[in-house]
């Protein structure tokens, strides 16, 4: 018997630095796209939070914020944003 199972993961990076983290497998696909609509709504909501420690151009952080939020803000900056994909159980 096979049955659907939905794999949980989110990605960052970009080229070579590219990765993707499997956070959890389930069968059910509300579980999956809940989590995943969750995940996207805070990543977009701290996303929009730091863009206040941007440099004018946005690829940046300003110096003055470097010390007490770079290290956060890169790594809003380094997600790209979490997704599902459906495989088979044997």
């Amino acid at each position: 018997m096979e049955d659907e199972v939905y794999v949980v993961y989110f990605s960052a990076g970009q080229y070579d630095g590219y990765d993707e983290t499997i956070v959890f497998a389930t069968t059910k696909k509300s579980t999956a796209t809940k989590y995943v609509t969750r995940f996207n709504k805070i990543h977009k909501k701290w996303r929009e939070y730091y863009r206040q420690f941007e440099e004018e151009d946005g690829h940046w952080i300003k110096d003055e914020y470097s010390k007490a939020h770079y290290s956060r803000w890169y790594m809003l900056y380094d997600i790209n944003g979490c997704s599902y994909y459906t495989t088979k159980q044997r």
